[in-house]
């Protein structure tokens, strides 16, 4: 909550919404203007890559090149995260 007690909007949540309007609405270029700023966050989940591939609501944009390289990247930030993780643990002396 804020300082008025409202509750704060998940940003995350926020770009996704939006982004997932713009496609369903055909609006291409918005939609994928708006999945670039999403895409600057340095770590995202891996879920965010299973909503991109698979919410029905990005059918119309799912097989742009454009769209397909921002999911790749996501998924690469994931996996870059994955790994240092791993590393640490290792470090850690827990694997």
């Amino acid at each position: 909550m804020n300082e008025m007690g409202r509750v704060r909007a998940d940003p995350d949540q926020t770009f996704y919404d939006l982004v997932s309007t713009y496609a369903f609405r055909g609006e291409k270029n918005k939609a994928c203007e708006n999945l670039k700023v999403f895409n600057k966050r340095p770590v995202l989940p891996l879920w965010w890559t299973t909503y991109f591939k698979y919410d029905p609501l990005f059918d119309c944009v799912r097989y742009e090149p454009e769209f397909q390289q921002i999911v790749r990247n996501v998924e690469a930030k994931y996996q870059a995260e994955h790994e240092r993780v791993r590393k640490w643990l290792e470090e850690q002396g827990m694997l």
